[in-house]
């Protein structure tokens, strides 16, 4: 049986966009195919970093509605993620949310009820939880922990 390949798109590929490039790895079957980005350096540095073949637009909803893409990264600024994921969501797209979810509780409650609603995956990313530090961190406060929660 043949894995199936990851395609992924990328919303806001300027700043915090560049974090989506760790994911892109082609021999593990996943790959950055498309951003959007209102500015065209950002767009020009995605398609100099990943190919001519990726695909490169200032209107989100383009690349929305392309079939050939499974996943989105959010990362535009942070008054646009209830937007941009809602919108993902609904277009049957798996999302990566860089944090906040919303600038809102309303906006993150959009959210959550747009993928338990699509049945899509949300990851907020909260991605230092998964740093070395951060876990070990963690070790001394379950212990303690323990003892008050038993």
């Amino acid at each position: 049986m043949q894995k199936k390949e990851l395609r992924i798109g990328v919303i806001g590929a300027a700043g915090r966009g560049e974090l989506a490039w760790e994911a892109h790895l082609p021999e593990e079957g996943v790959s950055l195919v498309a951003a959007t980005d209102i500015f065209d350096k950002p767009l020009q540095a995605f398609k100099d970093k990943f190919g001519p073949d990726v695909f490169i637009t200032k209107d989100y909803q383009e690349m929305l509605a392309r079939g050939d893409i499974d996943a989105i990264f959010v990362t535009s600024p942070d008054f646009m993620h209830e937007e941009h994921a809602v919108a993902c969501l609904q277009a049957g797209k798996d999302v990566y949310l860089e944090k906040p979810m919303a600038i809102t509780i309303k906006g993150c409650d959009a959210i959550l009820e747009t993928a338990k609603e699509t049945g899509q995956k949300l990851f907020v990313g909260h991605n230092m939880r998964y740093s070395a530090f951060v876990i070990k961190m963690k070790e001394p406060i379950r212990f303690i922990g323990s003892f008050f929660c038993s």
